[in-house]
């Protein structure tokens, strides 16, 4: 008998630009749930955040540092890159257009989620930068698809200390805690920080619905990859 089996087509691999290492098993748990085959490629780069100061000004060298990361994760044998911080998303969605390469804002299908879903929105975060970038990404999708919202912001930075020096379980108590509080003034909540993802499981049933991005963007990231997710 002659001839040769044929292969299988490999699963793709996407490529993850975070800001802190707490992101990983974040999505290794939804990659494990949703595309066990896919392969992941972190890589951590907390200076990136860094050299962002408040208002999203950069340090010398900030625009051409973060070109050279995107770049490199955007190599072969990757198929997509996301970048996962809020704050940086913007500049590095920015950058990835300008050079052409295979990227997803992963914060993005959230956006497009929560305008799809109620007119009353709150962004809630506790970095500055986040929840304004997550607040101008709504208003985009918003003003692309000609939605009117009345959309509303609260920060809670004396949360951020918390997270910053490890304590986790502590964060994500006081994320849930808070909730009510801002669901009184919006029909749906976004959460403007992946970080703040597991405060959901802590919160008790709320009024109104609260939109994270891991899975929402890990979703689209795979459905952009041309992977269909199990679940």
């Amino acid at each position: 008998m002659s001839g040769s089996a044929t292969k299988a087509p490999k699963a793709p691999v996407i490529a993850f630009l975070h800001t802190s290492d707490v992101h990983i098993a974040t999505f290794d748990t939804l990659r494990d749930r949703l595309a066990p085959d896919v392969e992941l490629h972190h890589e951590v780069r907390a200076d990136l955040l860094q050299d962002m100061a408040p208002g999203g000004c950069c340090a010398p060298g900030f625009l051409s540092g973060t070109r050279a990361v995107l770049t490199a994760l955007a190599e072969p044998p990757a198929a997509l890159v996301l970048c996962t911080c809020s704050t940086l998303g913007p500049l590095a969605e920015a950058i990835a257009e300008a050079e052409d390469l295979p990227f997803l804002r992963f914060d993005r299908p959230m956006a497009e989620a929560a305008i799809a879903q109620a007119g009353r929105i709150a962004v809630m975060g506790c970095l500055e930068g986040a929840v304004h970038a997550t607040q101008l990404l709504i208003s985009d999708a918003a003003q692309k698809t000609g939605r009117q919202i009345d959309l509303q912001t609260c920060c809670y930075p004396e949360l951020w200390d918390l997270f910053c020096s490890g304590a986790l379980a502590e964060y994500h108590a006081a994320v849930a805690q808070r909730l009510d509080a801002v669901a009184a003034m919006a029909d749906l909540i976004v959460l403007a920080q992946a970080s703040m993802a597991p405060a959901l499981a802590a919160a008790e049933a709320g009024s109104v619905p609260v939109l994270s991005s891991p899975e929402t963007g890990f979703r689209a990231a795979l459905a952009k990859v041309g992977y269909t997710a199990q679940g």
